[in-house]
């Protein structure tokens, strides 16, 4: 049986802000993760996080012991070609993960799912 999981993932916005957002998968092929702003994601959270200004996704981390192994990122309720997240490089007692760099657009719906 698959374990949840949160993580987190590290935006830059153009103005220099950071966003750290919570995010929560079931851990199973195909679910959508959920992601909260202000606080643990879980269940119940939203399928998506509009950011408000031009964002760079940095980090994402997450613990180790998932069941999947990828993900890969959405925008607008598509696949964001290229986003594919490798969980074993990004786990978070890893600590030379590698920095991304994947731009989304104002006022984008973000979010991610389990491959």
């Amino acid at each position: 049986m698959a374990a949840a999981k949160n993580f987190t993932m590290s935006f830059v916005g153009a103005s220099g802000r950071t966003y750290q957002i919570s995010g929560y998968t079931a851990d199973t092929a195909g679910f959508n993760c959920t992601f909260n702003p202000s606080g643990a994601a879980g269940a119940g959270s939203l399928q998506y996080w509009r950011n408000p200004e031009t964002v760079t996704l940095v980090d994402f981390s997450i613990p180790t012991g998932t069941t999947q192994v990828s993900g890969y990122m959405t925008e607008n309720g598509a696949n964001k070609a290229g986003t594919l997240l490798d969980y074993v490089i990004h786990v978070s007692t890893n600590p030379m993960r590698p920095r991304l760099n994947i731009p989304f657009a104002a006022g984008t719906l973000i979010g991610a799912a389990t491959i």
